[in-house]
């Protein structure tokens, strides 16, 4: 039974032992990380009114560099700065103003399509014969809405609605914020245009002398990433919203430009953006064209023109060079879209990348770089050793397979299987894992080997053959038994033997004449039995290489070479190297005493 922390406080004295200071301190930690975590959230809530602004600014800043860096070069910083911002605002305020436009008309016919969708449904319920009643119910309130009521003429006297100062001022406060915003957002993407530089210096000086190589790198990085992705993204949701606008009018869709402007702005949302554009303009085919092969050619037209741009172009111009896993950026665009609603969205990725980014720099971000980049967060054995431990038998041999296509079954053993043994093992004398998982791992690592060397193995009937033994009634070591592997993926055939009597091994060996002998012993507890075996091989097969593997042998290597091994293995490819090497020269030897 483990004692308690207080008896192990008063066993030293009254000081507390190393262990639990370092427990006591990872809970403080972890207080402090939450607490902070949960203070940062709380004012980026509360106070989005100011960060919003800043962040948009930030992130146009982004956008419009690569334009402004191109410029100046014939006219200047400050032309360049104030022509691209003169553009962009009259780009947004012209797509503002066509937007706005087609969302007033389109609401003006309202009616008429709920009309024709109300026909199409009762079509449909006469058809099938389903109860659609309350889709019915639904769409005849709609086109209800938008019948004009006949009133009797009576005489009305309009009385002026008495309002206050306040109540003026908050009708047109959300109008005034608005354009507040927007201009705060102008002139601070003009400065930070204007000034990249002095604001980078000084975020430099801020970091310090002995930061200044990490933070140049880190900003660096940053901003180089988060540029190419914003602005490859722009170009590819502007040339997706171009092709469905294109596709829609060329289909006969009423408000072809309104639906490739949300196609447009939608597709910034990671994932769903491009569904999520699709779904009103499937609906109004649905409803104004009296066949289904329009309707049908709409989704298509989303689906097709998605799939191009997201599965074939976008990987292919951006590629995996942004560094964030895909269910990151999701999770980001749910949570920034829950902080801050639709710019949240917008702003998921950019500040995704930025976290991750600064984790591969700075210590204290690090945990972003884990949980939001692409590349493996565990080193390939301990990834492996994590499926081994949780049992997932599926996730083993998927690592161990692709592994062994990629580079080979060696170095899946020499860098996959071997240093998750070695693991095991030191969690093992921790008491960190039972031993019935101890056994699982190993019980699945010799499957696995076994499995490996069969499907590698060039052995045919003529191969020059090796006799691997163990002793007393253990089984082959996984080392012998992956060296033994290797060899039958080099022509050599095996015979393994776990629990056959001395002489018979012997009398096995004497008939079948194999060019070398593996004995393995694992267990202090059989290295009795393991030297008199070797003793007995290399008194009555003096020309055959004999082997002594096994961690038993390898701890005594002295006495096992004295017994009658050749060679005790240290390193599979040494082990391999060698041995090949050995019975070159062993069959020469042979050959000139002939």
């Amino acid at each position: 039974m483990n004692p308690s922390p207080y008896d192990r406080t008063a066993a030293r004295g009254g000081r507390p032992l190393p262990s639990d200071r370092r427990g006591a301190d990872r809970r403080t930690s972890t207080t402090g990380i939450f607490g902070a975590s949960v203070l940062i959230i709380a004012v980026l809530y509360f106070a989005k009114p100011v960060f919003i602004p800043i962040a948009v600014a930030i992130l146009f800043s982004f956008v419009l560099r690569p334009i402004v860096g191109i410029i100046q070069r014939p006219l200047g910083r400050m032309a360049a700065v104030v022509i691209t911002i003169a553009l962009t605002v009259g780009l947004l305020v012209f797509g503002a103003w066509a937007f706005a436009t087609q969302m007033t008309q389109l609401a003006r016919e309202i009616a008429l399509y709920s009309g024709e969708l109300e026909a199409k449904v009762q079509r449909i319920q006469a058809r099938t014969g389903g109860s659609l009643v309350l889709i019915e119910r639904t769409l005849q309130r709609l086109a209800q809405s938008g019948e004009t009521v006949e009133q009797p003429d009576m005489a009305v006297r309009v009385i002026p609605e008495q309002r206050s100062l306040g109540d003026r001022y908050r009708a047109i406060a959300p109008t005034f914020e608005i354009l507040a915003s927007s201009f705060l957002v102008i002139v601070l993407v003009f400065f930070l245009l204007k000034d990249r530089e002095k604001l980078r210096d000084k975020i430099l000086r801020l970091a310090g002398r002995a930061n200044l190589t990490v933070t140049t790198q880190a900003m660096g990085e940053m901003t180089h990433r988060i540029t190419r992705y914003i602005f490859t993204q722009a170009l590819l949701n502007l040339g997706f919203g171009i092709l469905v606008g294109l596709g829609l009018w060329a289909l006969g869709l009423p408000h072809a430009f309104l639906w490739g402007v949300i196609a447009f702005m939608a597709r910034f949302i990671p994932y769903v953006g491009a569904v999520v554009s699709a779904a009103f303009p499937i609906l109004l085919a649905f409803a104004i064209f009296p066949d289904w092969v329009r309707p049908v050619a709409v989704a298509l037209l989303f689906l097709v023109l998605d799939q191009l741009i997201g599965g074939f172009i976008e990987p292919l111009v951006v590629g995996h060079r942004v560094g964030v896993s895909p269910v990151a950026i999701l999770v980001a665009a749910i949570f920034w879209g829950w902080l801050w609603g639709p710019v949240g969205l917008l702003l998921a990725v950019p500040i995704t990348v930025c976290l991750t980014v600064g984790g591969e720099f700075i210590p204290a971000l690090r945990p972003f770089s884990i949980l939001f980049g692409k590349e493996a967060p565990l080193e390939g054995y301990l990834a492996f050793y994590g499926r081994l431990l949780s049992r997932d038998k599926a996730g083993v041999a998927a690592i161990a397979d692709r592994f062994a296509e990629e580079r080979s079954m060696e170095d899946a053993f020499a860098e996959l299987f071997i240093p998750a043994l070695s693991f095991a093992s030191e969690e093992r004398e921790r008491d960190r894992i039972t031993i019935a998982q101890d056994h699982f791992i190993k019980d699945s690592i010799r499957d696995m080997t076994g499995r490996l060397g069969d499907r590698n193995s060039t052995a045919t009937a003529e191969s020059p053959r090796v006799v691997v033994t163990s002793v007393g009634k253990e089984r082959i070591s996984l080392g012998t038994f992956m060296l033994a592997q290797v060899l039958r993926a080099e022509g050599w055939a095996m015979d393994f033997f776990t629990d056959l009597p001395e002489e018979e091994l012997l009398r096995f060996i004497g008939e079948t004449q194999p060019d070398a002998v593996f004995v393995s012993c694992s267990s202090d507890e059989h290295l009795a039995e393991g030297f008199a075996l070797l003793s007995s091989v290399a008194a009555r097969f003096g020309d055959k290489m004999v082997l002594g593997g096994g961690s038993a042998f390898s701890r005594r290597p002295v006495e096992t070479r004295a017994a009658g091994a050749n060679y005790i293995p240290e390193s599979l490819h040494e082990a391999r190297e060698e041995f090949l090497r050995s019975t070159r020269r062993l069959k020469r030897g042979t050959l000139l005493a002939g």
